[in-house]
């Protein structure tokens, strides 16, 4: 310890006066320093959001949790250079230690291992269930079921995952996407909306790979001139747990040399705003999106539509659920049009009930390919899509493929102009818990009630404000907590979804997209309202009842909580656990101790490591530097009790710098211009000092004790302090190095517009008194400052305590009060044994304190020191 107090105030003696480039040298490693400790709290900020994120289980994107370590590692870096620049060549072990630590991260973002690339295209008949690594569930399971239960599914063939990495890998998609993702980093929709048309855009310039090319124009040629249907069929969709309905986009009456054309467009539609915001909300990893791709020859449909094998809402599980339309099964899915729906028993297969809407549309395949949509009249909107034997067919079709899978389906079907029913497509179904008994609605609300017979299609009750949706501009529109207020239920909706309380739609299908993602969501939905466009728009505040299909006007608090819905399980997610993997090298703190042999560069284990030491021999540069700038220095003039100097290293003191004679030599406590100065010089002269604590006969003898023990404090030694006390001053800085009888003392403080550099840091050692004493005081001092938010440690009787990251007002009034202690703290550690004079002081330190704080704003006015 003596050594560093040796170098603490060796400045004094160690540098001539005059010499520019000491001040250079300081004033480099003070910016060092303040640099340092903005990169230190940009780092710390950021590993606490990230934790926050992974502890909420909801990380908003893979993107957003890479850019998030990128920013960490940065910040880092920064720190150590930063160092590395304030003791050049002592801590170059820092690099290695980071370097493997970024390994280690990048280590821990990959995804499972690629094997090496496939077939470009597979055939439908070719493929199997375990197909689906290359060619995505939807595809996958329809040849499974053609194969294995003899089903009937379109004809055609995949492009597969092999040849989606194939697109990305050599034309560099993969790169551009994640920097265009990145450069955009948008969460609104609208800014969503931006980012997919810059993707759209580079998907369409990017040429196509010539095998895959070749390959679909083979299938193509093989296939004949039909018309295709091209469909997403990605990695992931389709799931129980993600079944990203209606993200994708679909393209119908696609010709043979349209057919790469359209899969640009399918690949695009994975990055759109509304596929995006449910990837996120998912929890899944955008850098991990794979588009394997359908192209299956269009079905002529006279009629089509959905089944499921069991209601997706709870309540009579032994039936399974018909819904269809006349023409091209679209007008189901998408919500454009209401359907007919047939309920039949599992058991007999026999018809249950039967439900025909009023069909004002429907969509056909015209001779030359296209989709058209047209009116149905003249009684046609009124007939049932389907036979009720084609509707026992289909039900007896969807048991034996929910048998074949083991699990209740979701199936997209068609039936062709020979009969012929055509499976589209079957995936896993989603079945909400059924409440155990449906709650009677009480009297009040029943009173309130402005709309009901209404089709559940997702359970639970929510109010809120009742917003319409029907352009893209209300869609970007839309406020957090409403009622999303449809006409349709598209599923370009779903991207509002998660900032919704409730849907209500007007038109469509609870067997449709948008009702499944309300579902996924948790969000109670009515599809299927009539008038509730007219009836709704601008009555306020609604409550909206998916379990018995009814709105009420205004909030139904009781009913909401009597009806809310089991809070699902956290699933882990993709982007969840890829954050936890990384955290492990990001947050944990293994050095702990910077007195333990451990505590070096070797040593760090994490980012949070390294900003541990980093900061710990910051702080010790700065305090134990051995040159300090004192040429140019002035004396401050108009004090007696001690003898203190001031060097201005830019921008501390006003109007002196051309002056002579005095002038040059002297200075006035008037010409300082530096904030945190002034605050200190506020804080050692506001208070007049008491004096010396009155002696008592043990205190007394602890102080000879320890003088005669020391021999630099023996009477005529000149010890290593001389008796200069330096100010070291900027526009925004004030560095104080001084000896008050028996302690030594280091004040310094940068206190300006950014909180991300401004601190306070304050050494405080030695006295005349015993150990003992010494370290009572110290306690005493860490007391006073930890109430005010200091850091504080100490060690034997030496304290250091630092405030950093705050603003610059909150420096001035440290500095204060840091001048304060200087003053006040002086031989109190003669009278330290007696646990009422610990009492005493800390008593009276907090009342002047509090005075003092009081004035300090009024006297930097005056001393013309305010922003």
């Amino acid at each position: 310890m003596k050594t560093a107090l040796k170098t603490l105030f060796h400045f004094i003696h160690g540098n001539p006066e005059g010499k520019r480039e000491a001040v250079d040298k300081f004033l480099n490693k003070s910016e060092d320093f303040r640099l340092l400790l903005s990169a230190n709290g940009k780092a710390l900020e950021l590993m606490a959001e990230m934790t926050d994120a992974a502890r909420s289980g909801q990380p908003s994107g893979i993107t957003r949790v890479r850019a998030y370590s990128v920013m960490v590692a940065s910040s880092v870096r920064q720190m150590i250079e930063r160092l590395c620049r304030m003791a050049p060549g002592k801590y170059d072990g820092l690099r290695e230690a980071f370097n493997e630590i970024v390994r280690n991260m990048d280590q821990a973002f990959s995804g499972p291992a690629k094997g090496p690339l496939g077939p470009p295209v597979l055939r439908m008949r070719d493929v199997r269930a375990i197909d689906l690594p290359e060619t995505g569930s939807k595809v996958a399971m329809l040849g499974e079921i053609r194969a294995e239960l003899g089903a009937i599914v379109p004809r055609g063939f995949a492009i597969t995952a092999s040849a989606f990495r194939l697109f990305m890998q050599t034309t560099g998609l993969d790169d551009e996407i994640n920097r265009l993702i990145q450069i955009h980093d948008g969460t609104t929709l609208e800014e969503l909306s931006d980012l997919a048309a810059s993707i759209r855009q580079a998907i369409d310039l990017a040429p196509m790979p010539r095998e895959l090319e070749e390959a679909v124009r083979e299938q193509c040629a093989r296939l004949g001139d039909i018309r295709f249907a091209v469909r997403s069929s990605a990695l992931g969709e389709d799931s129980e747990q993600t079944g990203f309905a209606g993200q994708f986009v679909s393209k119908l009456g696609v010709k043979p040399p349209q057919v790469t054309d359209a899969y640009r467009a399918v690949i695009a539609s994975m990055y759109s705003a509304t596929a995006i915001t449910y990837v996120r909300n998912r929890g899944l990893r955008e850098d991990e999106m794979v588009m394997a791709v359908g192209c299956m020859e269009m079905v002529d449909a006279v009629a089509g539509g959905v089944i499921y094998t069991r209601p997706p809402v709870g309540g009579g599980l032994d039936k399974v659920i018909i819904n269809a339309v006349p023409g091209l099964p679209c007008a189901v899915v998408d919500g454009s049009s209401l359907a007919d729906s047939w309920t039949v028993d599992r058991e007999t297969g026999k018809i249950v009930t039967r439900d025909i809407a009023e069909k004002e549309i429907r969509f056909v395949l015209t001779s030359g390919g296209q989709v058209r949509k047209e009116k149905l009249y003249g009684g046609r909107e009124l007939a049932p899509a389907i036979s009720d034997h084609d509707a026992e067919r289909l039900a007896a079709l969807a048991l034996r493929i929910e048998a074949h899978f083991g699990h209740p389906q979701d199936i997209e079907w068609a039936r062709d102009r020979e009969g012929l029913l055509v499976i589209l497509q079957c995936r896993p179904l989603t079945i909400c818990e059924e409440p155990a008994e449906l709650p009677a609605t009480d009297e009040e609300s029943r009173s309130l009630a402005i709309l009901s017979g209404c089709i559940p299609a997702s359970p639970g009750a929510a109010a809120g404000y009742v917003v319409k949706v029907e352009t893209d501009e209300d869609m970007f529109r839309f406020p957090d907590g409403a009622v999303l207020l449809a006409r349709n239920a598209r599923p370009q909706l779903s991207a509002l979804l998660p900032r919704a309380a409730a849907l209500v739609a007007e038109f469509g299908s609870s067997v449709g997209h948008l009702a499944n993602v309300a579902r996924e969501y948790g969000i109670p939905a009515l599809i299927g309202a009539p008038g509730a466009v007219e009836r709704l728009s601008g009555v306020g505040v609604i409550t909206v009842n998916g379990n018995n299909g009814t709105i009420y006007l205004g909030r139904r608090k009781r009913m909401i909580e009597r009806e809310a819905r089991p809070t699902a399980r956290m699933r882990t997610t993709d982007v969840g656990l890829a954050l936890e993997r990384v955290l492990t090298f990001i947050t944990p703190l293994h050095l702990t101790d910077p007195e333990s042999p451990d505590f070096r560069p070797d040593g760090c284990r994490s980012m949070h490591d390294i900003t541990r030491f980093c900061h710990e021999k910051a702080v010790s540069e700065m305090f134990t530097q051995d040159e300090r700038p004192v040429a140019g220095a002035r004396r401050l003039t108009g004090q007696q009790a001690m003898q203190y100097w001031l060097v201005d290293i830019g921008g501390g003191t006003s109007g002196t710098d051309q002056a002579g004679g005095e002038s040059r030599r002297n200075i006035t406590i008037g010409d300082v211009r530096s904030s945190p100065m002034r605050a200190l010089w506020y804080g050692m002269m506001a208070v007049p000092w008491e004096g010396p604590p009155a002696p008592t006969m043990d205190g007394f003898m602890s102080v000879m004790t320890s003088a005669a023990q020391n021999p630099a404090l023996a009477a005529g030694v000149r010890n290593d302090m001389g008796e200069r006390n330096y100010f070291i001053v900027g526009g925004h800085y004030c560095n104080l190095q001084s000896r008050f009888g028996f302690h030594f003392c280091t004040i310094e403080g940068f206190a300006g517009d950014d909180p991300n550099v401004n601190y306070a840091l304050f050494q405080f050692k030695g006295g005349g008194a015993s150990m003992d004493r010494r370290q009572m005081r110290s306690r005493l001092v860490a007391e006073v400052l930890e109430k005010r938010g200091f850091i504080v440690e100490i060690r034997d009787d030496a304290l250091f305590a630092r405030l950093e990251g705050v603003s610059r007002q909150a420096v001035e009034q440290a500095m204060a009060m840091l001048g304060y202690l200087l003053m006040h703290t002086r031989q109190i550690d003669m009278s330290m044994a007696a646990p009422a004079m610990v009492v005493h002081y800390r008593d009276k330190f907090e009342a002047d304190i509090e005075e003092l704080l009081e004035g300090l704003p009024g006297e930097l006015r005056e001393a013309g020191c305010t922003a």
